[in-house]
């Protein structure tokens, strides 16, 4: 209810809330003792009494394996959430690019799980927003590629726009409700901070994947695949007027060619990291 008055008083007009213990903020593994905890379903009826009128959803703040861990009783909520991170156990470039390749497996079992219940996905970023496998993330003051860092360099060049793409091409087919994968500002965010290639201010590389992933909401899914995943990564949309855009990533740090013949055009030939919008 503090939390209510806070909400209140500043006069925040929310469209939801996601809430989650405390005590799951860190992993339980296999085989471990349960922290003590309230049940879930008085956390959420708590939830419901301090914030009526509000959509409600729950799962983890961390990852999708805690989640199956720990399965939330779904029929209390609005929406299941979870995040996920590729640095929790490598860190270097062709292993981040590869932690895509698991997605289209989490958002299966989550439907598995949770059946067609409204589903959301983040904040997911490169960098570990937080851990549960230990007491806080790594600084990274240095801008190294480690694991499990509260920052990473990759987040401020064309890497991130890359991944973003292909983490929302990745997800598509599971019609999720909300995708979130960056913040406003800070290290997480769309806009350089300083000491950047870019002036502090300006807009990542990052944020033209973010605006290009924002204009496609609405639009139907369109089931899109490349005859090599691993390198391009293919994400479709259609309108009601029946106008389609694609978005292409090119996850490898080496130019690849792409037949785009069947939109009217030749080859293209996209740079390392780089993301393209085929109107």
């Amino acid at each position: 209810s503090g939390v209510a008055d806070l909400v209140r008083r500043a006069g925040l007009k929310l469209s939801a809330i996601a809430v989650s213990p405390s005590v799951d903020r860190q992993s339980t593994p296999p085989g471990s003792a349960w922290p003590e905890c309230p049940p879930l379903d008085d956390v959420y009826a708590a939830a419901r009494r301090a914030f009526p009128g509000i959509r409600l959803g729950g799962g983890m703040f961390s990852y999708f394996t805690e989640l199956n861990r720990k399965r939330v009783p779904a029929d209390q909520l609005d929406f299941v959430t979870h995040c996920t991170c590729p640095i929790v156990h490598a860190a270097d470039d062709l292993s981040v690019m590869q932690s895509l390749e698991a997605l289209p497996f989490i958002t299966q079992s989550a439907r598995a799980i949770f059946g067609a219940k409204p589903y959301r996905i983040g904040p997911s970023t490169i960098a570990m927003r937080q851990n549960p496998y230990g007491g806080a993330t790594k600084p990274n003051p240095g801008g190294q590629r480690i694991a499990m860092a509260d920052s990473d360099p990759r987040h401020a060049g064309q890497f991130a726009a890359a991944w973003t793409v292909g983490y929302a091409a990745r997800v598509a087919a599971a019609g999720l409700e909300q995708l979130t994968l960056s913040s406003f500002t800070g290290p997480f965010g769309v806009l350089a901070s300083s000491g950047e290639p870019v002036a502090e201010g300006s807009p990542r590389p990052l944020f033209r994947a973010i605006k290009g992933l924002c204009e496609l909401a609405g639009l139907a899914h369109v089931a899109a695949r490349t005859s090599d995943e691993t390198k391009v990564l293919a994400l479709a949309g259609r309108s009601a007027s029946g106008d389609t855009v694609v978005w292409l990533a090119n996850l490898t740090a080496d130019d690849v060619q792409v037949d785009i013949s069947a939109f009217g055009r030749g080859h293209l030939v996209m740079t390392p990291y780089e993301i393209v919008r085929i109107d």
